[in-house]
């Protein structure tokens, strides 16, 4: 058997992880080992990788061959993960030395490829994921935008809304007034609890099924899944920033949250 080490495009959330495990189980492969980002696996056939990145494509995933392609890739993969920290860590590092750690790269050799292949700086492109983040939790109506601009480590909030309005074209009570004028009755808090009365969990996990799309349902072979939320409009087809239902025929319910 041959192995094989892609990196794939796209693929920045849980979602994407299981989306990818199920097309992964149409071409009987073993060994399989994925994240975010990469997958690994075992396979007698020598013409796979044609018919499985017509597969992706599909999902708007994309197999990545040029080397330069990954590492932008990958440092969106660090652009998220050093996020995800800023969250739940009272201190950070800055993300420049938190990138070259984790790629074991020159920061400003790492800037110039991201922008020669992103057409966009580090910089920008980090400040609007940080903004992604701040408009999810507006959304959540959890948290006063002292605490988010806290929470997300911005220097004060008057530094979180100069970005945010940047970023989104929008101040922030704008944005929140929008909200409320799009979704007048459907909070993101409203659909948790809402699933969560109907008894759908967090952690779920279905394999050997075979995933057709349709539209913004998706069914597969004794599987149901349903998009029930929608963070940010994408065109991908996959589905950025939103929350999904998932069920099977035996009444085993679960959900998804996938955010970029």
């Amino acid at each position: 058997m041959k192995i094989f080490k892609l990196h794939i495009k796209n693929m920045l959330c849980d979602r994407c992880i299981y989306v990818v495990r199920q097309i992964l189980n149409q071409f009987n492969v073993v060994r399989v080992k994925i994240e975010l980002g990469q997958v690994s696996f075992l396979s007698d056939n020598d013409h796979i990788l044609p018919l499985l990145e017509k597969r992706l494509n599909e999902f708007n995933l994309q197999i990545i061959h040029d080397k330069d392609e990954q590492t932008a890739e990958a440092i969106k993969l660090e652009a998220k993960r050093y996020l995800d920290e800023l969250e739940h860590l009272d201190r950070v590092e800055k993300f420049s030395v938190h990138l070259g750690k984790k790629l074991s790269r020159n920061y400003h050799n790492l800037s110039k490829l991201f922008r020669r292949v992103e057409k966009i700086t580090i910089e920008s492109y980090l400040i609007r994921q940080r903004v992604e983040r701040a408009k999810r939790l507006l959304r959540e109506e959890q948290l006063t935008l002292s605490e988010i601009a806290d929470r997300l480590h911005y220097t004060n909030v008057q530094h979180l809304s100069s970005q945010f309005r940047k970023v989104t074209g929008f101040s922030v009570r704008e944005f929140k007034k929008l909200q409320r004028t799009e979704r007048p009755n459907q909070s993101l808090t409203g659909v948790l609890s809402e699933i969560h009365a109907k008894g759908y969990v967090r952690a779920f996990d279905i394999h050997d099924n075979k995933i057709v799309g349709a539209g913004n349902v998706k069914k597969t072979k004794g599987i149901h899944i349903k998009e029930v939320y929608r963070f940010d409009e994408s065109p991908s087809a996959l589905g950025q920033n939103a929350i999904y239902t998932i069920e099977d025929t035996k009444g085993t319910k679960g959900y998804l949250i996938c955010q970029h």
